[in-house]
């Protein structure tokens, strides 16, 4: 049977897997009135460019309050690794905010007995560019039409496996297991994105191609972290030159704020 654009736009591949800590850790989070936001009826606007428009104001303050978060983490770490680096010790918060970081981003060693989980901390706990995470919450979520976003905030195509975490996709091949992950806020789909594309194996390209761009004082991009998504999709390739597309055409390199974000 032939897919559905809305269908095929939030078809994720198996490798953005969905571990049981990080999302239980997502889904016991406390959600606020304001996270909870009226979202547009994206469907309903006929007009493609009204419609781009409405997506992409309704979407970027959401990706800036996320993106405000992992800032706000990787601030604390510099600030520790400076001191640490200045032969200073970690007092109790500290080694607890370090050892929980490291948990969440995937980091099996203890920081404060292997200095190396830092610097790979600090290569891990970074921002994303809003080009590219508006490009990409396009593309899956079908401009917000997809039935993944309207009924389970996902927006960026993320499977589960553990049964009732989200919705069977209307494809799913008989057998299969995964369900298409639900979130309870839009905002809460985006942390887990972020957290994805900044600690998942499959991403370590992505983050490469951050640090050494920052390494060099030069603009991180969505366009260039795009190169890093090859395992995102089944389409590889493909998928990456369709991302920088849509960056270039809807000239979503003016929502990167350069000097605010990196």
């Amino acid at each position: 049977m032939e897919k559905t654009r809305s269908e095929i736009a939030v078809i994720p591949i198996a490798i953005v897997l969905v571990g049981g800590f990080l999302w239980y850790e997502f889904l016991s989070r406390p959600v606020s009135e304001s996270e909870r936001l009226l979202v547009p009826d994206f469907a309903s606007i006929k007009d493609v460019r009204t419609k781009k428009e409405t997506f992409f104001d309704f979407m970027l303050p959401i990706v800036r309050r996320a993106n405000d978060e992992v800032r706000k983490d990787r601030g604390r770490l510099q600030r520790i690794a400076r001191s640490l680096d200045g032969g200073n010790t970690a007092n109790e918060d500290d080694a607890r905010f370090l050892s929980e970081l490291a948990l969440r981003y995937r980091l099996k060693s203890e920081p404060l007995t292997d200095p190396d989980v830092i610097q790979q901390l600090l290569i891990r706990v970074d921002t994303v560019p809003a080009s590219l995470v508006l490009a990409q919450s396009a593309n899956e979520s079908a401009w917000g039409t997809a039935r993944f976003a309207l009924d389970g905030n996902n927006y960026f195509g993320i499977w589960c496996w553990k049964r009732n975490c989200g919705l069977v996709p209307n494809d799913r091949d008989e057998g299969a297991r995964h369900e298409v992950a639900s979130f309870d806020t839009i905002r809460m789909s985006i942390d887990y994105y972020l957290l994805t594309l900044n600690s998942h194996p499959a991403y370590d390209t992505l983050r490469e191609i951050r640090a050494t761009l920052k390494l060099r004082d030069m603009p991180v991009k969505g366009w260039d972290l795009a190169a890093g998504l090859i395992a995102y999709s089944e389409r590889r390739e493909a998928y990456v030159d369709e991302i920088r597309a849509m960056i270039e055409i809807n000239d979503l390199h003016q929502y990167t704020r350069i000097n605010y974000d990196f």
